[in-house]
């Protein structure tokens, strides 16, 4: 017996020791790429929907990983999960690669032309071209480059003083960069070289701006469905990108480079030697405390709870409505209610979400907030309708008869002898489903809302700290969820005390 609990134990762990072989196997780089051939057996790492995501799928003697996020992209090749990522010259500083332990490697002989996207036939992107014009004839626009792209740290750069304009309909943008040189927030202003031609162009039309994060592949259909009226971000004009959006007059050439981990990195050597004390301040003040980077926190957690919240009371409202149209007596009323339940358990959140900011709602001008909330709403409602259905099932219909005995009318027997005995056998799955539903909350960066999650995404931009942030972020959605889940605990102890 002893030997058989042996073998057992050995087949439960023989699985996690194949797997830390592979991840000690990836640990370093195979090679260092300095041109297209060696890049042959490599795991390399893009940013999904870039126009390298594109160049390289037509590759077969690579193994390619997509990511959405430029932190995931430069944490997976930090950590040895790819050998090499591939992207712009000017994504990154020298400061920024010598800070990341990392070394560039060209990619190609090809230069690619960087532009901002508009939509098909906007003025707006004559109205860019113009301005640029403009710009390079009195010389601004060398003084920019300069600025920006001529000096080794980006990041200490100053911002000149430009007007920013409060009234007005405001300019939309929608920029995939989050790094120096190009554009990358710092407090509640952006900076970088985009970042500035963005704030002239603004002055120049005396308009407000408003610039957020998108998903480089959500870009376009942004642009198309009238979200955003530019889209930047270090972006390369292709003939396939051309095909669904305007491009103003190009502002840079870059050149394609492979990213891979310094010597140093690979051997683990260069790290400063802090205790775990000053590593847990130093970690905290980078990420929180340096240019008011908690404030992305605060935002986040704002608008986390406040499409928590509205999803939930608004949901709610949809259940109920629902639940009286499932338990109709009339058919068309079933029929429509059990079409609709359907559809919105059988397709995904996230794809109700970006179906209903890029496709339904597209031109009502809705806020991405408020998409957010209806479409959670949605979603909760067909769920919980069935929840408060089963409730009042169970119950059976000796407790209806029971009320119309004493002299009630239907209404009144729903109301205090069905409703409060439903609503405390519902409340467990409820509070489950209430809880799932905050935690969902985290996919709205897909349609450029910053919450928790997308805030953790900033920072970590910045940092190029995976641990800290994610683990801040982390905690905070625990101990919210836990309050939510004592809070409606709590609120049906006192409903059952007012009905004692």
């Amino acid at each position: 017996m002893k030997n058989l609990n042996k073998w057992l134990l050995a087949l439960v762990l023989l699985p996690a020791f194949l797997v830390s072989c592979e991840q000690k196997d990836n640990q370093v780089a195979k090679k260092e790429p300095k041109c297209d051939d060696d890049l042959v057996g490599l795991n390399v790492a893009v940013f999904s929907g870039t126009c390298y995501d594109i160049d390289l799928t037509k590759r077969g003697d690579i193994t390619l990983f997509r990511f959405n996020s430029l932190p995931d992209c430069l944490e997976a090749l930090s950590s040895g999960k790819v050998d090499a990522y591939m992207d712009d010259e000017s994504s990154f500083s020298p400061s920024e690669l010598k800070r990341r332990k990392l070394h560039a490697a060209y990619y190609g002989n090809d230069y690619d032309d960087v532009a901002f996207a508009f939509r098909k036939g906007d003025k707006l992107c004559d109205e860019f071209d113009a301005f640029f014009q403009e710009l390079k004839d009195v010389g601004l626009f060398d003084e920019i480059h300069k600025r920006w792209l001529e000096t080794d740290e980006p990041e200490t750069v100053e911002m000149p003083d430009i007007p920013i304009y409060t009234a007005g309909v405001p300019i939309r943008v929608g920029t995939m960069q989050l790094l120096a040189p190009f554009c990358f927030p710092v407090g509640d202003l952006w900076h970088g070289f985009e970042a500035e031609l963005l704030y002239r162009f603004a002055a120049y039309l005396k308009r407000p701006i408003d610039i957020k994060v998108y998903e480089c592949s959500a870009g376009p259909a942004a642009i198309q469905a009238n979200q955003i009226d530019i889209f930047g971000g270090s972006l390369s004009v292709t003939e396939e990108r051309k095909q669904v959006m305007s491009f103003g007059a190009p502002y840079y050439q870059c050149h394609p480079i492979i990213l891979v981990r310094d010597a140093d990195a690979q051997a683990g050597l260069g790290s400063d030697e802090l205790s775990f004390i000053d590593s847990i301040k130093d970690s905290f003040y980078r990420n929180f405390i340096f240019e008011d980077r908690y404030q992305f926190i605060l935002d986040g957690l704002w608008e986390t709870i406040v499409i928590s919240f509205f999803s939930l009371i608004f949901g709610t409202i949809m259940a109920a409505l629902l639940c009286w149209m499932r338990m109709s007596k009339k058919r068309l009323l079933r029929s429509l209610a059990v079409c609709y339940i359907d559809t919105m358990r059988g397709v995904p959140q996230l794809v109700i979400l970006m179906i209903m900011f890029y496709v339904v709602l597209a031109e009502t001008g809705f806020t991405a907030t408020a998409v957010a909330v209806i479409s959670f709403s949605m979603v909760f409602a067909a769920y919980v309708c069935e929840m408060f259905r089963s409730s009042i099932l169970a119950l059976g219909k000796g407790q209806v008869e029971a009320g119309i005995a004493l002299g009630f009318t239907p209404m009144q027997t729903f109301f205090y002898i069905i409703a409060p005995q439903a609503i405390r056998n519902v409340m467990p799955v409820y509070k489950g489903e209430a809880v799932s539903l905050f935690k969902s909350t985290s996919i709205v960066g897909y349609i450029a809302i910053v919450d928790l999650t997308k805030a953790s995404d900033l920072v970590r931009s910045r940092t190029f700290d995976a641990f800290f942030p994610l683990i801040v972020i982390a905690i905070i959605y625990f101990v919210l969820a836990w309050l939510l889940g004592k809070f409606l605990d709590r609120l049906v102890k006192v409903k059952k005390h007012k009905t004692a």
